[in-house]
């Protein structure tokens, strides 16, 4: 049946609102006089003459409310007042105690009910609240492609939160039954990731690691994970897996750009060393062919002779540089920074630029050697292009020692004293595609031999001054001996 907002549908919110509460109170002041009524007159109501009284204070507090339910209990004891017969009213001692009973249990009555559906409302609001976390949660992760998780160091178990992305190619409820996603992991990334575990062990340090994983279908996808121990747990870890594969194939794509670019700068160099004993060898060619005595023939032709061997080996040189490594090997460091600098030694010259070397013999160093020497051309190009006026470029190759573990390593020093670099333009070199050349750089070259280094474990540190009389820079290269070991398991 249609209620009076229904009749009236044009009535306003307020009005609406206190029609309501006069039938609320109508109905609280209603039932307890209807329930002493009954109570009085209903011949098996007379042992429990309060029971049904309650009942309906009960009622009135769980359907109508707190104040209601208070009038109620007044209505409750009035009515009893009124419906009492005279022969059970014993005297006025008597009806304050009866009067004071009903207030004190139906207030009581109403207090706990109220305290009860509040509560009640208190749980509802919350588990809305962790609905709607948990939704949050699922979408974050569906946007940035994640998965977050819970992981207990004690029993190497992994707990994965609802609506993770199938970041491993599978079902979250595959995943999260199997409990712990080595076996997806390739193997050779398993040592590697535990070794990150270790460092979170020990030191209590975020946890980071990359790893690859091979999906359903057969490809393989890069993840990253990241996570953080609870402060009162270090052995409870929180935190979420990323899929960077795109990261690593655009990363990819960079590396091949900077390649592409040395390969070019590598291409002036060579045509620049070429042409000179070219021209040498065409110039004895011809002074062989028009002179008019053997010996003199002779002469010319063994300084043509000459020229070709130092082409030659050039050439040979230039192979060694550019043929690509598909696992770390042993060399010869200061052979390595020789050879770079031997590259480039007419562009020096010409420039008037004095190269000094200081070295000392090492022991082999493992690494990819096409990957250092690529690292290494990128400075030395840097310093000669930062001296277009002529300059002193130092070379230093000594034994040093990796401060993080205590071994010991490698260390090249490459100074100039060129224009250096601000402080502003210093803190952003190993940026990608940060460059102060203009449209000639690609802002790579520094990016990809930070990368290089941190892939043979090593390390790289830099002083620049612009300070004109002191301007110079110097990149010092730290390159652990126990980096091929390393090298080859990420290869």
């Amino acid at each position: 049946m249609p209620g009076p907002e229904a009749a009236n549908p044009q009535a306003h919110p307020a009005q609406i609102s206190i029609r309501r509460q006069i039938v609320l109170y109508a109905a609280a002041v209603f039932l307890p006089w209807l329930a002493a009524y009954l109570s009085m007159h209903v011949q098996a109501l007379h042992a429990t003459p309060l029971a049904l009284n309650f009942a309906a204070i009960v009622a009135a507090a769980a359907f109508f409310g707190e104040k209601p339910a208070i009038a109620a209990v007044f209505a409750s004891a009035l009515a009893f007042q009124v419906y009492l017969p005279s022969t059970m009213r014993a005297g006025p001692a008597d009806t304050l105690i009866r009067l004071a009973v009903i207030l004190l249990a139906g207030g009581l009555i109403t207090l706990m009910i109220n305290q009860r559906y509040t509560a009640l409302e208190r749980l509802q609001a919350a588990m809305v609240v962790l609905q709607e976390q948990k939704d949050i949660l699922a979408q974050a992760q569906q946007a940035s492609n994640s998965a977050a998780w819970s992981f207990d160091a004690r029993t190497g178990q992994t707990q994965w939160y609802e609506g993770g992305a199938e970041i491993f190619g599978r079902p979250h409820t595959e995943i999260a039954a199997v409990g712990s996603p080595r076996q997806y992991i390739l193997e050779e990334d398993l040592e590697k990731l535990d070794e990150a575990a270790a460092y979170t062990m020990d030191t209590g340090a975020p946890f980071n690691a990359e790893f690859r994983v091979v999906w359903p279908n057969g490809e393989v996808h890069w993840l990253e994970a990241r996570g953080t121990p609870v402060v009162r747990d270090r052995h409870l870890w929180r935190g979420a897996t990323i899929d960077i594969t795109h990261r690593k194939q655009a990363e990819t794509a960079l590396l091949r750009s900077e390649k592409l670019a040395v390969a070019g700068r590598l291409a002036t160099s060579i045509a620049h060393e070429i042409n000179n004993p070219l021209e040498a060898v065409t110039n004895l060619c011809y002074l062989a062919k028009t002179c008019s005595s053997m010996e003199d023939a002779a002469v010319y032709l063994e300084m043509a002779e000459r020229e070709l061997i130092r082409m030659a080996q050039f050439t040979s040189q230039t192979l060694r540089f550019h043929r690509q490594q598909s696992h770390a090997t042993e060399l010869d460091l200061v052979d390595l920074v020789s050879s770079v600098l031997s590259t480039y030694e007419d562009r020096l010259a010409q420039r008037e630029i004095e190269v000094q070397v200081e070295s000392e013999r090492l022991p082999a160093l493992v690494c990819y050697g096409g990957e250092i020497r690529q690292a290494l051309t990128t400075i030395v190009t840097n310093a000669f292009d930062a001296m277009p006026n002529g300059g002193v470029l130092r070379v230093r190759v000594r034994p040093g020692k990796d401060w993080r573990t205590g071994e010991g390593a490698a260390r090249i020093t490459i100074a100039d004293n060129g224009h250096g670099m601000s402080p502003d333009v210093q803190r952003r070199i190993f940026e990608p595609f940060f460059t102060t050349r203009g449209e000639v750089g690609t802002g790579l070259g520094l990016w990809v031999t930070a990368g290089i280094i941190e892939k043979h474990n090593g390390s790289v540190q830099v002083r620049s001054s612009n300070t004109c009389g002191h301007s110079g820079t110097v990149f010092s290269l730290l390159l652990p001996y126990e980096t091929g070991h390393q090298a080859m398991a990420v290869s």
